[in-house]
């Protein structure tokens, strides 16, 4: 696996925040509005890691992993950028077929994903439950973890099956957005449910590539959120867009060329 995800992951090389280690702080968002919920067939996750000093250069996944052992929701940092970090997604967790784990992984030996063969894995992994009836004020599953060496062996049994093919976003015109953080959000445009999410720490080119595999079905119609911010969500720094795509046999593949969208800017998009 590790070889064929190094096939797709084209990535900046990223400049990192030294000597943080806090969590993004959110604040006095209230010019952007409040998303409205997920559909009610889904229930959203707010995952919150901790500690992570030892992962902080190096690529992280995770994976909401249901009954049958299909992902419904997976999603990247690259790298990670700082010891403690939270992702919001929206729709992660399905209210069929459960029950669901989470799935996550630093990438420990840059190998460019996990290593399922379990004689050779470098990388450190965890699983953990997760209960969709059990929600935070806002309505979503909040799971917050503190780094251990409890590792699991995530290819058991078997490695989790994909959906689809992947989803793809070339960026390009972004000296606008140098030195910010930015993050992808693909969901599925009727139900509102995240199904990929990635996010770059700090830009530092103009031109580049992100891309998650295996999440994205043929002849579906997707909403892709591009979010912004200074990487402490900064009320003044906050920017987001939103276009749709149907995907095709292949996958989804999409030119974010902010010149040429400035037009798709939203205030709706929650933030991380």
């Amino acid at each position: 696996m590790a070889s064929s995800l190094r096939s797709w992951l084209i990535v900046p090389t990223l400049l990192l925040a030294g000597g943080a280690s806090s969590c993004f702080a959110v604040t006095d968002l209230d010019r952007f509005q409040k998303p409205a919920q997920s559909d009610s067939n889904f229930v959203d996750l707010r995952f919150t890691v901790r500690g992570m000093t030892s992962h902080v250069t190096e690529l992280f996944e995770y994976r909401v992993v249901d009954a049958s052992n299909i992902i419904q929701s997976r999603g990247f940092a690259f790298p990670l950028g700082k010891p403690d970090a939270t992702l919001f997604i929206r729709g992660a967790i399905p209210k069929q077929n459960g029950p669901f784990h989470l799935d996550f992984y630093a990438d420990h030996d840059n190998s460019g994903g996990y290593d399922n063969d379990r004689d050779k894995i470098n990388d450190h992994a965890w699983r953990l439950p997760l209960d969709e009836n059990t929600t935070n004020d806002q309505g979503a599953v909040e799971v917050v973890f503190d780094h251990n060496t409890s590792f699991t062996y995530l290819a058991d049994p078997t490695p989790p099956r994909e959906i689809g093919n992947a989803a793809t976003v070339r960026f390009s015109g972004m000296t606008e957005l140098m030195g910010r953080r930015v993050e992808v959000r693909v969901a599925d445009a009727s139900s509102k449910r995240v199904v990929a999410l990635y996010r770059v720490p700090q830009v530092v080119r103009d031109s580049f590539d992100v891309s998650v595999p295996g999440m994205i079905e043929s002849g579906v119609t997707y909403s892709i959120e591009v979010y912004t911010d200074d990487g402490a969500a900064t009320p003044s720094t906050i920017k987001a867009y939103r276009v749709q795509q149907d995907s095709t046999a292949g996958g989804l593949d999409f030119l974010f060329s902010l010149p040429q969208l400035a037009s798709a800017q939203v205030t709706d998009v929650p933030p991380p």
